[in-house]
């Protein structure tokens, strides 16, 4: 059976009590603990990704030159090919960060993004909800979310996405299409990040709700006119970008790499034995589903299917299902439990902490984050991951005067555009291709339809920086016209004898 779409909330909710200036709330606290607990960690799960390197160089490009590339600069193998930094506004506030305060620059601007996104999402949470479960739901979405904490543009782009989603759910909850100031969220995340085609989507999978919600015929047709020229807009204000609807294909290239998206950590499912979090906090909402017996409009349901969907096929939609689930569901559960909706006259303190914070505990809580974002940049305290920067081994490189092309590691590609070094392969996967990237794992593998022997040929590759446990090590040990010139803990370099 099920259940309607209507608007959830009780009139005396609409309320807004005058808040003393000292007391603090649930949002605050929840978005200065995220960003309190990535900043003591000092770059570390936020720096641990090579993608990093190569965003902040691209950024620095744009600023440096200002304009964005069009064709590929960084690599040999695609050099002068047709390539969009379709995140080219997180690449420049990237570089900006970095530029001003290093890499702990570059730590302290995606704490702060993911804590104010955790912290939004608990405001909104509260909207349908008492404390206690929107609390639970950030908590479960926060350590399900961890995993993918990383200096890169999805992050700053979080809070766009949940205001875009919260602001769909909240129209249909209203009977009405989105207001257009929700336009704004996606003209940001359009520039910030590659997953608003997704918000795309899911503005139709909601407008769907709302005509199946409509109580008559003629709400539906005003529905349906409103909510479409609400769909047009959105799209005409997603290709305002420096490359204009291009970005949206480029999610379509993305797909269409088919079977080597497998081979992208990123890309794959998500393995709950090395996530054991995520796995449990899954079995925890299904067993609260089946036996509180949670009954969904159908296009909700659906798209609560999809987005599980997303996470299940690729580790990296986790975000996706953690933080958007909430939100689509919210609604439904303060219907169907009313025991769960706020009130305004609700008392105690996890009711009190649901409200506002008053002004004077959030100026003291932006001071503090701003003092721990100024000790992040001090020189040193933060520094890049070492698994990303081999950074003894391209010394040792330059010093021996290596020259040519390198047949590099994929997790180095970012690091040596970084240094200016052209790669075969880095992170742009949409680039290379998929037939590329096969080609590229099964030869570093030894298990594929091309030899790496015939690759090293074909590009003409003088010299190898590759990940010391890597099988193609083994073979140029044994391969005549390479020798071994530099090994560490991390690294190896093989070069080609002349």
């Amino acid at each position: 059976m099920a259940v309607a779409s209507g608007l959830s909330l009780s009139p005396d909710i609409q309320a807004k009590p005058t808040r003393p200036l000292w007391t603090p709330s649930w949002p605050l606290l929840m978005g200065l603990a995220a960003f309190a607990w990535l900043a003591a960690c000092k770059g570390g799960p936020l720096l641990a990704d090579p993608d990093t390197h190569w965003h902040i160089t691209v950024g620095n490009w744009i600023l440096q030159h200002g304009t964005v590339p069009r064709v590929d600069i960084y690599s040999f193998t695609f050099a002068g090919q047709p390539w969009i930094a379709k995140e080219w506004l997180s690449q420049v506030v990237l570089a900006a960060a970095y530029d001003l305060g290093g890499w702990g620059g570059v730590v302290a601007l995606a704490a702060a993004a993911i804590g104010v996104t955790f912290a939004l999402l608990l405001r909104l949470l509260l909207r349908d909800l008492t404390a206690f479960p929107a609390v639970l739901f950030t908590v479960a979405a926060f350590a399900m979310t961890s995993v993918h904490f990383l200096a890169r543009p999805h992050v700053l782009a979080f809070p766009f996405m949940l205001w875009w989603v919260a602001g769909l759910v909240r129209a249909v909850e209203e009977r009405r299409a989105p207001k257009p100031l929700l336009l704004v969220a996606m003209l940001f995340w359009a520039n910030l990040h590659g997953g608003f085609t997704l918000g795309l989507l899911l503005a139709g999978a909601m407008a769907l709700d709302a005509l199946v919600g409509a109580k008559d015929g003629a709400e539906r047709r005003a529905l349906l006119i409103a909510w479409a020229k609400f769909g047009v807009a959105a799209v005409l204000v997603a290709c305002m970008t420096p490359y204009g609807p291009e970005s949206m294909l480029v999610t379509l290239r993305i797909f269409g790499l088919g079977d080597a998206l497998a081979t992208i950590s990123e890309w794959k499912p998500p393995n709950f034995q090395q996530q054991p979090i995520q796995e449990l906090v899954l079995l925890i909402a299904l067993y609260l589903v089946l036996s509180r017996g949670l009954k969904l409009p159908l296009i909700r349901l659906l798209i609560v299917i999809g987005l599980a969907h997303l996470f299940l096929r690729y580790v990296r939609n986790v975000e996706l299902l953690a933080m958007l689930t909430p939100l689509v569901i919210a609604p439904v559960l303060a219907r169907q439990w009313p025991s769960l909706r706020p009130t305004a006259s609700a008392t105690g303190r996890l009711a009190a902490l649901a409200r506002p914070a008053g002004h004077g505990v959030v100026a003291v809580c932006l001071s503090l984050t701003a003092l721990l974002a100024v000790g992040l940049t001090r020189p040193g305290l933060v520094t890049a991951s070492k698994a990303t920067t081999p950074s003894a081994a391209l010394e040792f490189a330059r010093e021996a005067g290596l020259k040519g092309h390198v047949f590099n590691h994929y997790g180095y590609g970012g690091y040596l555009i970084e240094s200016g070094v052209p790669t075969f392969i880095d992170g742009r996967g949409e680039l290379f291709g998929g037939d590329f990237i096969k080609r590229y794992v099964g030869a570093v593998n030894l298990h594929g339809d091309v030899s790496l022997e015939s690759i090293l040929d074909q590009y003409k590759i003088e010299w190898t920086l590759l990940a010391k446990d890597l099988p193609a090590n083994k073979l140029l040990a044994l391969l005549p016209g390479w020798r071994l010139a530099y090994s560490d803990d991390q690294a190896t370099i093989y070069v080609r004898d002349r």
